[in-house]
């Protein structure tokens, strides 16, 4: 009887099963997004009649670079990581074919661990693998290559690099603003390293110990052995240098506040006595610092500044240089790189801002180090300096959809004014791409890069919206900006034409918010009449009801938390930078998706022009696509394929187009969904399981029926053994999600099988 019992019991656990897999399945048909989108990097894009090699890339700001095989085709690619926004890009080199250089892969992005401020890649342990080194609250983070066929890493440090200080391992302390210089030094085989004291002035050397300790250089075992490597000391609030000087750190007792405010090192011969001399980048600073070593590498000597370097053509760029000397293009001759370190946003030259140099030939004379170019491959990518707000309109009537791309705004100049402070000026300007493809297969050229001489109102943070606003048929141009009014640029042109705008005029219907305004026109309660809804710096959207008529608009002010919609992520900054992108799904339903600050758009439904309704969030980080900080989407079926492209501007000044396709899971395909691996054992269970998710990172897990229902929340750690507890009496599939906790938000879904 009891064994009739179990095995009716062990039945209907197999039958539960079996449901369970079939509930999942129809469940997964059901987890489809509304749309489905794919990098679509191939659409041509001419600017001055040349052929942009990548201008899909999404711009560069303050850049550095990293040699790694991305690819695993044993020839060394090149990994970018732009500090405004934490964004890395991988390029792969192509030496064949009609044009050798190097191509954005943006497919490989997902494959690296998140870094944050400054990384370097280096092969520390000597086994063929570049890895890498990046900054963490309180120094160094160390990720070692796994040596995978697709790019796999594992932290090599926990929770940063330490060194014996003292009679103590503490952490090698390198600051955000700093930038080490990570080097074998003594010719060991092991990587040492150079940073500034905590306070400045005077450079620390931590020696690697790897080697005189195991034989080998596979461990990172530091010992501090100098506190003025190369005897020179920097001023704590210029970059001035004074040699043949050292503190007594035994004696000395720290008074005030810390002075030191951000250096960037280069240890590289540049004299011809092949001995390692070092160039230092400071903050606030356009200029380099290049000091001659009549020492050694490892016990320097610093005796002379040289007046100006490179001698062929001096390095000026604002602000706060990274010198970087790199193999690129895999020949054995060392290229040289320069951009800005400076993390301000303001503190940039935005385009322009990547220095080539030829190989330097450990000389000085005036054919070594001449400048190649001030925008190394970014002037292969559309990039309008800081910003990028792309609005899709078809702006010359021929049925085509063309491309606007206003900016924060272009560098002017810095100067240092009378407190010592450095301040840059831009000028925002539009910029008009025209398409001249065909309905299916879109190409762009540049027509225009001061579209609307917006340029000659000196905005920052030009934002163009498209509406016939005088009633004569063609279209006129508001333009959002930094101040939060808009200003009006009437068409003179008459329909069917290129626009030709008057001077643009300031404060159209009083209309502003408290700054960066981002107008939209949408008729959002079906009246036939465009309404104007504008974004802020608030993060929260202003609604514009038009009470006039097609011929004479009027725009009143209904709200101004429309949908209770504010994008501000507080963990990112007190700011939104919200942009509204409205669009229709098939059947009109109207929909709406925000651009914001943190990089994330916001996608929501239930869009109601009614005062204090809220409306309903789908998704709060829409796809999962992370393309850097304010973010600015723009919507349109450019290829008339019925299914609509989205082109994501970002804070870099560059612009990132996806194709549409049709809807899959909620995340870009190859990018950041699914990153990673997660092992939840065991499966099926009786719903007590452990999860470990191969990464070092914090993430949130959530348990939900199919049918999406919370079963449990609660944060666990990477490569650790978290149990999970799923509470009777729930039987069945569930869909266990692991989601980071910070950029670049990846998410990895499993399904598991709780009989009990």
């Amino acid at each position: 009887m009891f064994r009739l019992l179990s095995d009716i019991k062990q039945m209907i656990r197999i039958l539960l099963f079996f449901c369970g897999l079939l509930a999942f399945a129809a469940a997964s048909a059901q987890e489809l997004n509304d749309f489905g989108f794919a990098a679509w990097t191939e659409v041509p894009v001419k600017s001055d009649g040349l052929l942009l090699r990548d201008p899909w890339a999404g711009g560069i700001n303050n850049v550095q670079f990293g040699k790694f095989d991305v690819n695993s085709d044993g020839i060394s690619d090149l990994l970018i990581f732009d500090r405004h926004g934490d964004r890395l890009m991988p390029f792969v080199y192509q030496p064949e074919g009609a044009s050798p250089g190097f191509d954005y892969a943006p497919e490989f992005r997902r494959y690296f661990p998140p870094l944050t401020q400054w990384f370097q890649t280096a092969d520390y342990n000597n086994d063929g693998f570049m890895d890498i080194f990046t900054y963490t609250p309180g120094g160094i983070m160390v990720y070692r290559n796994r040596g995978t066929s697709l790019p796999s890493f594992e932290k090599a440090v926990d929770p940063y690099l330490t060194s014996l200080q003292g009679n103590i391992f503490t952490n090698l302390l390198v600051t955000y603003v700093d930038y080490p210089a990570i080097e074998d030094l003594d010719g060991d085989g092991d990587l040492d390293i150079l940073t500034f004291w905590g306070l400045g002035s005077f450079v620390e050397n931590h020696r690697n110990m790897s080697v005189e300790t195991y034989g080998n250089s596979d461990s990172l075992l530091y010992h501090k052995v100098n506190n003025c490597w190369g005897r020179f000391a920097e001023s704590s609030e210029s970059n001035i240098i004074v040699f043949d000087t050292c503190i007594d750190f035994s004696r000395s007792r720290l008074t005030g506040e810390p002075k030191h405010t951000g250096s960037t090192f280069m240890v590289k011969d540049i004299t011809g006595d092949s001995i390692s001399d070092l160039v230092l980048g400071d903050v606030g600073f356009s200029d380099v610092v290049a000091l001659r070593n009549v020492g050694t590498p490892m016990d320097a000597l610093m005796v002379e500044q040289l007046t100006a370097w490179p001698a062929a053509d001096p390095l000026h760029l604002w602000s706060f240089p990274l010198v970087q000397k790199i193999d690129l293009y895999n020949d054995g001759t060392e290229q040289i790189l320069a951009s800005p370190f400076d993390p301000s946003l303001v503190k940039s030259q935005g385009s322009e801002s990547v220095w080539l140099y030829s190989d330097c030939k450990n000389g000085t004379g005036p054919d070594d180090c001449g400048l190649l170019t001030r925008s190394f491959l970014q002037d292969g990518m559309i990039d309008v300096g800081l910003g990028a707000y792309p609005v899709f309109k078809d702006i010359d009537n021929d049925g085509l959809t063309d491309l606007v791309v206003g900016n924060y705004g272009y560098y002017d100049t810095c100067v240092i004014n009378n407190d010592g402070q450095l301040k840059c000026d831009y000028t925002g300007r539009l910029h008009l791409y025209l398409n001249n493809g065909t309905p299916s297969s879109p190409t762009f050229y540049l027509a225009d890069n001061d579209f609307g001489r917006i340029s000659q109102a000196g905005l920052l943070g030009v934002f163009p919206a498209f509406e016939d606003l005088d009633g004569d048929g063609d279209l006129d141009m508001l333009t959002g900006n930094s101040l939060g009014d808009l200003w009006l640029s009437i068409n003179l042109a008459g329909p069917g034409n290129l626009p030709e705008f008057a001077d643009p005029l300031r404060n159209f219907q009083d209309i502003g918010v408290e700054g960066f305004s981002t107008p939209v026109f949408i008729d959002i309660n079906n009246d036939g009449l465009n309404d104007l809804v504008l974004g802020s710096v608030t993060g929260k959207l202003s609604y514009f009801k038009n009470t006039g008529s097609l011929v004479t608009p009027v725009f009143e002010m209904v709200t101004d938390f429309f949908g209770e919609v504010n994008v501000t992520d507080q963990a990112t900054s007190y700011t939104g930078y919200s942009v509204p992108c409205f669009f229709r799904k098939p059947g009109g339903d109207l929909r709406l998706l925000v651009g914001s600050e943190s990089g994330r758009m916001i996608y929501y439904s239930g869009i109601s022009g009614l005062a204090g309704s809220a409306f309903v969030m789908e998704d709060s980080h829409f796809m999962y696509i992370s393309e850097g900080i304010r973010i600015a989407p723009a919507w349109a079926d450019i290829n008339s394929d019925g299914y609509p492209e989205l082109a994501a501007g970002n804070y870099c000044g560059g612009i990132s187009l996806f194709r549409g396709i049709a809807p899959g899971p909620a995340a870009i395909d190859g990018d950041a969904e699914n990153q990673g691996k997660m092992m939840i054992f065991p499966n099926p269970g009786n719903g007590i399981f452990k999860v470990v998710i191969d990464d070092t990172d914090a993430w949130q897990i959530t348990i939900r029926t199919i049918s999406g229902i919370l079963l449990n929340s609660n944060p666990v750690y990477g490569s650790a053994d978290n149990l999970v507890v799923v509470e009777e009496p729930y039987t069945g599939v569930v869909i266990v999600e692991a989601r980071q906790t910070k950029p670049p938000w990846s998410v990895i879904r499993e399904k598991v099988i709780i009989i009990r």
